[in-house]
């Protein structure tokens, strides 16, 4: 079940890609556990009420409607340093000491920095749902999903 409830929290921080793009938000931490993972996102304050919470369930289920094969690929750290979004989370948290570094890519929806487990295919995601959207402070919410049965 872990395997696929990181693909999902891959697919909640690339739905939010137009918001990285133009509004820096950027992942404070994640969390997969046996029965829920969690994603927290961190935007900037003034644009917190204009993103619709409210329908991002089915917009990720959307995306997921259609397989979309999981790549993995290594490149230098010089290069991923150098591609714009591939780090998206707000310290850069790779190790100086690491020279390469493992990009995982869901087609065109999200490429990242990533050392976890991922399916090979979208289409291998169960069904899910965002078991609660919590505000975790004035510019940060907390994304937690549950894989379905």
């Amino acid at each position: 079940m872990a395997v696929s409830e990181y693909a999902v929290s891959h697919i909640i921080a690339c739905h939010f890609s137009y918001l990285y793009e133009h509004y820096n938000a950027l992942a404070t931490s994640s969390q997969i556990e046996t029965e829920h993972a969690r994603l927290e996102l961190s935007f900037s304050p003034e644009i917190m009420e204009e993103i619709r919470f409210d329908q991002l369930e089915q917009s990720i289920k959307k995306i997921l409607s259609q397989p979309h094969n999981v790549y993995t690929k290594t490149i230098s750290r010089a290069e991923a340093e150098q591609k714009a979004g591939v780090i998206k989370t707000v310290i850069h948290l790779l190790p100086a000491s690491l020279n390469d570094i493992r990009i995982v890519q869901i087609n065109d929806i999200d490429e990242q920095a990533c050392g976890g487990t991922h399916v090979n295919n979208t289409n291998e995601i169960k069904d899910f749902s965002i078991m609660k959207i919590q505000q975790k402070g004035p510019a940060k919410k907390r994304i937690k999903i549950q894989l379905l049965d």
